[in-house]
């Protein structure tokens, strides 16, 4: 059952499985089928090029640390670029530009904005 419509977007609901508020989350569109794997001799002639995991986006974020201290988010901080944040949702992260009480942060998701003091 709708709860909430903004700008015709339904924005709250209320679950008929458990009877709880949750927030109107679109479906995703099915992925698009996968191409066929190379051959043993095509990967020979063309090594396919590794990409990075989530685990070893952390493992280079935690690097660049230089054993500094994550501080965990709080709204009420006032975020200075290059400062390295915890958040409870998106984990390890480092604020890229302060705008305002705006500050972007780039996690392994991708960049966010958050709000500063």
């Amino acid at each position: 059952m709708i709860l909430s419509i903004t700008d015709g977007v339904p924005e709250k609901l209320i679950c008929g499985a458990c009877k709880s508020i949750h927030k109107f989350r679109v479906e995703k569109p099915a992925p698009a089928p996968r191409p066929a794997r190379p051959t043993a001799a095509a990967r020979t002639v063309a090594p396919m090029k590794a990409a990075i995991s989530p685990s070893r986006f952390q493992e280079l974020m935690i690097e660049e640390q230089a054993g500094v201290r994550a501080v965990p988010y709080a709204v009420g901080v006032k975020w200075e670029e290059g400062t390295w944040m915890d958040h409870p949702n998106f984990g390890l992260g480092r604020v890229q530009k302060r705008a305002g009480r705006k500050v972007d942060v780039l996690f392994r998701d991708g960049l966010k904005t958050l709000v500063s003091a």
